[in-house]
């Protein structure tokens, strides 16, 4: 509008701005970027000079942390090293896009199938064998990418979807078991969730610098998924080194003979039927992670178009530093758990304000015609509240699911996740991305609700708790009768 009406009419006077403000933006981003930086450091400082209310945490558990954040952030490293670079791999090897699609949809799909058989055989096997697996997958994966055979890509992609469904479950099962198996407080475990997702994003930070220097002195693209073998490897030989095994237990409140007698997948279903919780909890994740994953395919062309070069009629938006300020605001959203944890006291009463909060950013910028700057101010909004998202969640997962079946559980969450993603990436064409944006906030709108009702449930639960145990007894002997008469009834009839 300023390039086609001038201001005062002054035409050239306008265009001279603008290109100004191009060739500025670069740097207008690095600076958010450090202030981001600095607003994080901030609060991790505050945090930690915070008196009486600092963790006074132990040597032997700063050791177990400090070995599973080392794993941990080792495993994203290869994780987010690839991501830059997989279409533009498949686009140098002369892929249609109808092929870069099927090849994007059947990871996807391998981690949807696959996944809740990975956390039924990591429940039974073991988590750490399970981490190696993935490992493993994730290297065989990389070692494909060396092919520009669609075959051979189809299989490394279907591998890699395996790894992923290990990844977003079988490593947070391990720590919580570990943790709990020492009996470390559970605020402490908050803590190891905090640290884990400020490390993820400071990690996103410097695969995209790695990522990018392999590259342009390998002069290769390959090179990137060469690199994030050796960050595996590493993980792998520590796994190996210094990790404890351990399984789904039965110390629970599950019964040792029903685990004895049928499969894992079938209790982890029966646990869900008995508390709808955790099948509220599959679904809000299922809805905010949609989302979420849609936003990562869908910012670079919402984003580029708001920022065009008058001079070469190209977009000049720096997608580096922006992905650089998204995972600093990443980090201030985890940095802010700690306080939103002192407002509300557990994570499930101020998530429901949380996921509100996020569907505005994504809402905002399709119904309303905003410009570049007011946009892109919705989408650090946006990743500030991914920032809380992650470690919340955490907490919430560990304090509800069952240890018997959590990896088994983690992953049937994500069958919903990934067939929303899939249905939406197939249908990417046919839908504007005011639509798509509109749709992801419907999502988290739906996440609000769901965890509205999740809260009520909570609280009619803690009020059952207070009751004390001669007032759960008479309740629980209230149901028993009721079930006698209802089969005496049926016997008669």
């Amino acid at each position: 509008k300023c390039l086609r009406d001038g201001w005062g009419g002054n035409r050239v006077w306008c265009r001279s701005t603008c290109e100004v403000l191009a060739s500025a933006s670069a740097m207008f981003f690095n600076t958010v970027f450090i202030a981001l930086c600095v607003v994080c450091a901030a609060l991790l400082f505050i945090q930690n000079q915070g008196g009486s209310t600092s963790l006074n945490t132990t040597p032997d558990f700063k050791k177990f942390q400090r070995v599973y954040l080392v794993v941990y952030l080792c495993a994203v490293m290869g994780d987010w090293l690839q991501g830059p670079y997989v279409y533009a791999l498949y686009t140098m090897y002369k892929f249609t896009k109808q092929q870069i699609g099927i090849l994007f949809i059947v990871g996807f799909g391998s981690s949807a199938i696959f996944g809740p058989f990975a956390g039924t055989w990591a429940d039974k096997y073991g988590r750490k064998l399970s981490c190696i697996l993935y490992c493993v997958l994730y290297i065989f994966s990389c070692m494909t990418k060396h092919s520009p055979n669609f075959y051979v890509l189809l299989i490394g992609r279907l591998t890699g979807g395996m790894a992923t469904s290990i990844l977003f479950s079988s490593f947070e099962s391990w720590l919580v078991a570990e943790h709990n198996k020492y009996f470390f407080p559970s605020e402490w475990l908050n803590q190891t969730f905090q640290f884990a997702t400020v490390g993820n994003s400071v990690v996103a930070i410097a695969a995209g610098w790695l990522g990018s220097m392999v590259r342009d002195s390998f002069g290769s693209l390959v090179a990137p998924f060469d690199a994030a073998i050796v960050f595996l490897a590493v993980c792998l030989g520590i796994i190996f080194a210094s990790w404890g095994e351990n399984k789904g237990d039965s110390s629970g409140s599950l019964p040792t003979q029903r685990l004895d007698g049928r499969s894992k997948l079938q209790v982890a279903i029966d646990s869900m039927k008995r508390d709808k919780k955790i099948v509220l909890l599959g679904l809000i994740q299922s809805a905010f992670e949609g989302a979420m994953y849609v936003f990562v395919f869908m910012w670079t062309p919402k984003l580029e178009p708001l920022f065009i070069d008058p001079k070469t009629n190209k977009t000049n938006l720096p997608h580096g530093q922006v992905f650089g300020c998204f995972m600093a605001c990443c980090m201030v959203g985890s940095s802010c758990v700690k306080y939103l944890l002192a407002w509300r006291g557990t994570a499930f009463k101020y998530m429901r304000e949380v996921y509100l909060v996020g569907a505005a950013s994504l809402i905002l910028p399709a119904v309303v015609r905003l410009d570049g700057w007011s946009t892109l101010f919705c989408f650090f909004v946006f990743e500030v509240v991914c920032g809380v998202y992650f470690p919340s969640m955490g907490m919430i997962k560990s304090s509800f699911v069952s240890e018997e079946v959590r990896a088994t559980v983690y992953n049937i969450f994500r069958i919903p996740l990934n067939i929303i993603v899939v249905t939406v990436l197939s249908n990417i064409g046919a839908m504007s991305d005011d639509t798509i944006f509109t749709a992801c906030g419907v999502l988290l709108l739906a996440a609000a609700g769901l965890q509205h009702i999740f809260l009520d449930l909570a609280k009619r639960d803690e009020a059952k708790d207070s009751m004390g145990p001669a007032a759960a007894a008479t309740e629980e002997l209230s149901h028993l009768n009721e079930g006698e008469i209802e089969e005496n009834v049926g016997k008669t009839g």
